[in-house]
Protein backbone atom coordinates (compact mmCIF):
# COMPACT_ATOMS: atom_id res chain seq x y z
CA UNK A 1 0.00 0.00 0.00
CA UNK A 2 2.91 2.29 0.86
CA UNK A 3 4.00 1.63 -2.20
CA UNK A 4 1.59 2.32 -4.20
CA UNK A 5 0.66 5.88 -2.37
CA UNK A 6 4.21 7.24 -3.57
CA UNK A 7 3.66 6.28 -6.55
CA UNK A 8 0.29 8.02 -6.84
CA UNK A 9 2.73 11.02 -4.65
CA UNK A 10 4.86 10.85 -7.44
CA UNK A 11 2.70 11.06 -10.00
CA UNK A 12 0.88 14.13 -9.13
CA UNK A 13 3.93 16.15 -8.02
CA UNK A 14 4.83 15.36 -11.81
CA UNK A 15 1.38 16.28 -13.54
CA UNK A 16 1.58 19.89 -10.87
CA UNK A 17 5.43 20.48 -12.29
CA UNK A 18 4.06 19.87 -15.94
CA UNK A 19 1.27 22.53 -15.59
CA UNK A 20 3.33 24.97 -13.57
CA UNK A 21 5.74 25.01 -16.43
CA UNK A 22 3.72 24.62 -19.08
CA UNK A 23 2.03 28.18 -17.60
CA UNK A 24 5.51 30.13 -17.22
CA UNK A 25 6.38 28.95 -20.62
CA UNK A 26 2.96 31.02 -22.05
CA UNK A 27 4.05 33.62 -19.67
CA UNK A 28 7.41 34.49 -21.51
CA UNK A 29 6.72 33.98 -24.84
CA UNK A 30 6.87 36.69 -27.72
CA UNK A 31 3.50 37.53 -28.95
CA UNK A 32 3.06 36.07 -32.27
CA UNK A 33 4.80 37.59 -35.09
CA UNK A 34 6.88 39.60 -32.91
CA UNK A 35 10.33 39.29 -34.31
CA UNK A 36 13.31 38.26 -32.01
CA UNK A 37 16.11 41.17 -31.77
CA UNK A 38 19.11 41.39 -29.62
CA UNK A 39 20.01 44.97 -28.33
CA UNK A 40 21.49 46.84 -30.96
CA UNK A 41 23.69 48.35 -28.81
CA UNK A 42 25.57 45.10 -27.79
CA UNK A 43 25.28 43.56 -31.44
CA UNK A 44 28.89 42.86 -33.02
CA UNK A 45 28.78 41.88 -36.75
CA UNK A 46 31.25 39.65 -38.60
CA UNK A 47 32.28 40.46 -41.71
CA UNK A 48 33.37 37.79 -44.05
CA UNK A 49 36.46 40.06 -45.92
CA UNK A 50 36.49 37.18 -48.97
CA UNK A 51 32.82 37.11 -49.24
CA UNK A 52 31.33 40.43 -48.45
CA UNK A 53 28.89 38.86 -46.23
CA UNK A 54 27.97 40.01 -42.52
CA UNK A 55 26.90 37.58 -39.85
CA UNK A 56 25.01 38.21 -36.76
CA UNK A 57 26.41 36.83 -33.45
CA UNK A 58 24.60 32.63 -33.26
CA UNK A 59 25.28 32.11 -37.01
CA UNK A 60 27.15 29.34 -37.62
CA UNK A 61 29.80 31.64 -39.81
CA UNK A 62 29.81 34.38 -37.24
CA UNK A 63 33.38 32.90 -36.02
CA UNK A 64 34.83 31.95 -39.53
CA UNK A 65 38.52 32.33 -40.10
CA UNK A 66 38.16 35.11 -42.78
CA UNK A 67 35.38 37.11 -40.54
CA UNK A 68 37.75 39.78 -39.25
CA UNK A 69 35.97 42.79 -40.45
CA UNK A 70 33.55 44.18 -37.25
CA UNK A 71 30.49 46.79 -37.73
CA UNK A 72 28.24 47.77 -34.83
CA UNK A 73 25.60 48.19 -37.10
CA UNK A 74 23.75 46.53 -39.84
CA UNK A 75 23.79 49.87 -41.76
CA UNK A 76 27.31 50.13 -41.47
CA UNK A 77 28.39 46.70 -42.74
CA UNK A 78 26.20 47.28 -45.93
CA UNK A 79 27.81 50.95 -45.98
CA UNK A 80 31.13 49.49 -46.03
CA UNK A 81 29.66 46.91 -48.81
CA UNK A 82 29.05 43.71 -47.41
CA UNK A 83 25.68 42.08 -47.81
CA UNK A 84 23.46 40.35 -45.55
CA UNK A 85 24.38 36.34 -45.08
CA UNK A 86 21.29 34.48 -46.30
CA UNK A 87 21.86 31.77 -43.11
CA UNK A 88 21.14 34.46 -40.25
CA UNK A 89 19.55 37.22 -42.11
CA UNK A 90 20.64 40.06 -39.78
Amino acid sequence: MKRRRGKVWALGLSLALLFCAAAWAQDNAAPLGAPLRLAQADTVYHGNVRSKKFHRPGCRYYNCKNCTARFTSREQAIQAGYVPCKVCKP
